[in-house]
């Protein structure tokens, strides 16, 4: 089972501001599942004096979903079964893909309003993983969380994310901080989760129950109405076991 879900952060709608967090899921061929959580920026962009408000909930829905597609399709064109080697390949083309995909939507801005354009509509995280029946991987270049049966490994930026987009901003090849992290013994996996630093520990450990995609998306609803809790967006995805009859 595989389902996902964002939240409004409080702080969000006290200003009446868009979700700028994005997540997804797709089972694109049997026992193949991919999520992914998106975080787009929201700090202003400040630039000879101005100030410029952060839209980028539209790099992280845009990303986010040429992501989950481009993985759908490669990884349903690769021979089965898909060994580590396969995914660690596939995820490098999805790291290219991904700078020309943004890069191509800068270009049809004029230079003189480029700049903006990136830093206003083109932040953001991106944080994922890809599933198998013979491997279990996590790829990410941002803030968030990894979790795997329970386990959880906060990606911690300082709050200082290093979007994807910034090689828009300040081109080098030789730096790259899309990483990639295989899970350990796969084929014991229970669950496995990916989410924004919207979340807590507390939260994510809740998660192991499977929940349809409606039943998730309530149980959020009614988290986020308790007090301390997700005063920043939150979106996460999630892939559960199949259970057999009588397990």
């Amino acid at each position: 089972m595989i389902s996902h879900a964002t939240i409004v952060g409080r702080a969000h709608r006290l200003m009446q501001h868009n979700c700028q967090d994005f997540a997804a899921t797709a089972n694109p061929a049997p026992h193949l599942a991919i999520g992914i959580v998106c975080d787009g920026c929201g700090s202003k962009f400040k630039e000879n004096g101005r100030s410029h408000t952060s839209h980028n909930e539209t790099g992280a829905n845009l990303l986010g979903q040429f992501a989950l597609d481009f993985l759908s399709q490669k990884l349903t064109e690769l021979p089965t079964p898909i060994c580590p080697e396969m995914l660690e390949t596939a995820l490098a083309d999805l790291h290219l893909a991904a700078l020309t995909f943004l890069h191509h939507l800068a270009a049809h801005f004029p230079k003189t309003s480029r700049r903006e354009f990136i830093a206003t509509r083109l932040l953001t995280t991106l944080v994922g993983f890809v599933h198998t029946p013979e491997t279990a991987v996590f790829f990410w270049q941002g803030d968030g969380y990894l979790v795997a049966d329970g386990r959880i490994q906060p990606l911690q930026s300082n709050n200082q994310p290093d979007y994807l987009a910034y090689q828009l901003l300040q081109p080098n090849p030789d730096q790259t901080n899309f990483q990639l992290a295989f899970v350990p013994q796969p084929d014991q996996l229970g669950w496995i989760t990916v989410g924004t630093d919207g979340w807590s520990a507390p939260l994510l450990e809740q998660l192991n129950e499977p929940r349809s995609a409606l039943t998730l998306q309530r149980w959020l609803n009614v988290q986020s109405q308790q007090r301390g809790q997700f005063d920043d967006d939150g979106a996460v995805a999630i892939w559960h076991k199949e259970m057999m009859n009588g397990e």
